[in-house]
């Protein structure tokens, strides 16, 4: 008999720890090999799993990459929103900005290419096209909730929606994090948080009254 054979609850938790660390695991594999050729050898050898724990947890490769995007997008969220409680609130200013991106750094190479193949996945897949919406409406309502925060200790509002401030960002840092693991000459992370933030920020808001 198992350890967890008699306990329900030590059975749920085995099952959660093995998703996490799926989740964990697969997220290396996704963002060094495209979707399409990842197999559930790669996710369950990364993972130090079987394939019998794979498939306990998951119908298919696409359902762990959703919960690797989700848990990615997560973890940005919360290590931005955490940078900004560091900063004392009356010490925010335009140069916190920086800070706070910087928090983004440690999931750029990740991030960059697993947001691009969702972006594939769900413009060639009706079902995939559904999911990727609600992660992206999920993704941006916190999104705009940070700007308004971030928009807020900087004692400035929007000229325009919250929405379109927080899509101007993420457009430009996608375009960024391109630029810098392309080696294109476009506009690194680093520049765009000195040179093109402080000025888009002061152009898409106005001193709160």
């Amino acid at each position: 008999m198992s350890e967890t054979g008699d306990d329900p609850r030590a059975a749920r938790r085995s099952r959660r720890n093995t998703r996490a660390r799926l989740v964990e695991a697969a997220a290396d594999v996704f963002a060094t090999k495209p979707l399409g050729r990842v197999t559930v050898d790669d996710l369950v050898g990364a993972a130090g799993f079987s394939r019998g724990a794979f498939y306990s947890n998951y119908s298919t490769i696409e359902d762990l990459f959703f919960d690797v995007y989700a848990d990615q997008a997560d973890l940005m969220l919360a290590a931005v929103s955490s940078a900004v409680d560091q900063v004392p609130p009356d010490s925010f200013d335009l140069d916190s900005i920086g800070v706070v991106f910087a928090a983004l750094t440690p999931f750029g190479r990740r991030w960059f290419p697993l947001h691009n193949e969702f972006t594939l996945l769900a413009v060639r897949d009706a079902d995939a096209r559904a999911r990727f919406g609600a992660h992206v409406e999920r993704f941006q309502h916190r999104i705009e909730e940070l700007v308004t925060r971030v928009l807020h200790l900087l004692g400035r509002r929007p000229v325009v929606s919250d929405e379109h401030v927080s899509d101007v960002l993420l457009a430009l840092y996608l375009h960024s994090l391109g630029a810098e693991l392309l080696g294109s000459g476009g506009l690194p992370p680093d520049r765009l948080v000195t040179a093109v933030l402080p000025h888009l920020i002061l152009g898409l808001s106005t001193p709160a009254d």
